[in-house]
């Protein structure tokens, strides 16, 4: 499994032991043994509580998964099992949200990258519409740094009007109060329109007025860590093409990773069933249907970049395993650099992060959300909706990778593959920015092989 970039001889002891303990008690729970499973528990509970360290506090998150995916045939309670404003209030969940878009150097790094390439879409334009849709990870800092940038713009700044969707009305508020101030002190046209709700639940039939889009407008559209949650399917008719010899070979994978002898690192490699779908989900195609018809000039996507929408319960296990892993192991080496951000790092890992972990082990069907699927993917949907791909400029790649290398951590890295950015925790992907506008004229053939060039690395 993934071995984190910094440890000692005594914690790299400690990880040794918990990542087979892991494995065996995935297989336990998708076997549906309790007994085995509730051994396996109490083994988790006992190393995780040796040492404090990231994998530590995610193996007790996946612990508390792997219990619920237990008792959810038998309670019955699995499609209202993850719902985070149940049991945290919305002003400290908004809290959460806040500190991860501050604490996360993707985050910040694909602000930059997003709104370079905004301002080269939208070089000649006088009045610009940007619409975020980036819901519960939309962020003020991002559009402060976007109206700056239009201030030193050659021949003055355009008028920019903002739509932002959210589900928390005071933080539109504060967001609202905050960006105008700034315009006025830029001199900046400047008009805040706000929307309360999910992506999920916007009326796709008349986007145009649901977002408050005047014609004539030049239409900027950033969407963050949103798309995936409108992958949503039904997985039990998905699922009927799967037999019991793929469940059976995927609970043998899960036992040898298990065993002491199997190689940490080689889990890195495990073949994952591929995702089922072999056509754009309903709720993603009719959203992408509404973009096409506004024409915008450019819409950037920013997504976690992983195998999180496969079907089987084993192969999510394994992908979120080695995700959260790297993803949880750079937020300790931010802390480590600065101790005073160790709350806020808890409130992420618990209310976002652990949320999100949950509801990809724990739910199915249409009460799964965490729907994270890689770039190659993304691409063949949005190539499917009537979308070409928009390569990133060397600049906003640059201003992207600068951004992340200024927190001065070692494992963060970046690639740039077919002109889209991954940003990366050692080896592993964590995040995607890509950027696409729709077809010109009727749909062409298929771009699925857009993805398949060789990498590079920045340097």
């Amino acid at each position: 499994m993934y071995r984190p970039l910094m440890q000692d001889q005594g914690k790299a002891d400690h990880l040794a032991q918990l990542g087979p303990v892991l494995y065996a008690c995935a297989a336990h729970v998708t076997e549906g043994s309790f007994e085995k499973t509730d051994i396996g528990l109490s083994q988790i509970k006992r190393l995780t509580s040796i040492v404090d360290g990231p994998l530590q506090r995610l193996s007790l998150i996946i612990a508390d998964s792997l219990a619920r995916r237990l008792l959810c045939p038998i309670q019955g309670f699995a499609g209202a099992l993850i719902h985070p404003s149940d049991y945290f209030e919305q002003s400290v969940l908004q809290t959460a949200r806040c500190n991860l878009a501050n604490l996360s150097p993707y985050i910040t790094s694909g602000f930059v990258t997003i709104n370079r390439a905004i301002l080269e879409s939208m070089e000649v334009e006088k009045v610009v519409r940007i619409i975020d849709l980036s819901c519960s990870t939309a962020h003020p800092r991002q559009w402060l740094k976007l109206l700056h940038d239009f201030h030193g713009r050659q021949g003055g700044p355009p008028e920019v009007r903002l739509t932002v969707v959210h589900d928390d009305n005071d933080y539109l508020d504060n967001m609202r109060t905050l960006l105008s101030n700034e315009a006025d002190k830029l001199k900046i046209p400047f008009q805040f329109s706000s929307v309360i709700g999910r992506l999920e639940t916007l009326d796709f039939s008349n986007l145009r007025n649901t977002l408050d889009i005047k014609y004539g407008e030049a239409i900027a559209i950033s969407c963050s860590l949103q798309m995936h949650r409108l992958l949503v399917v039904d997985d039990k008719v998905s699922c009927s093409g799967i037999g019991q010899l793929q469940k059976m070979a995927n609970i043998a994978q899960l036992k040898q990773m298990a065993s002491s002898v199997y190689s940490p690192a080689s889990t890195l490699s495990y073949p994952p069933t591929p995702s089922p779908q072999c056509q754009t989900p309903i709720l993603l195609d009719s959203f992408l249907n509404a973009v096409r018809v506004l024409k915008p000039n450019i819409m950037l996507v920013m997504e976690q970049d992983a195998n999180h929408n496969a079907l089987l319960f084993c192969d999510r296990f394994v992908e979120a395993l080695n995700y959260y892993a790297a993803l949880f192991d750079c937020l300790n080496a931010l802390v480590a650099a600065n101790p005073r951000r160790a709350d806020e790092r808890a409130r992420v890992e618990r209310m976002v992060l652990g949320e999100e972990i949950k509801n990809i082990l724990v739910c199915e069907g249409v009460h799964r959300h965490e729907r994270h699927e890689r770039l190659s993917q993304w691409a063949i949907h949005m190539d499917r909706s009537g979308f070409d791909h928009v390569p990133l400029s060397f600049r906003a790649i640059w201003e992207g990778n600068q951004k992340l290398m200024s927190f001065g951590l070692n494992g963060c890295q970046s690639k740039v593959e077919s002109d889209c950015l991954l940003l990366c925790w050692g080896s592993r992907h964590l995040y995607s920015i890509s950027a696409w506008r729709p077809h010109k004229g009727s749909a062409s053939g298929s771009r699925e092989h857009m993805l398949v060039q060789p990498q590079r690395r920045i340097i």
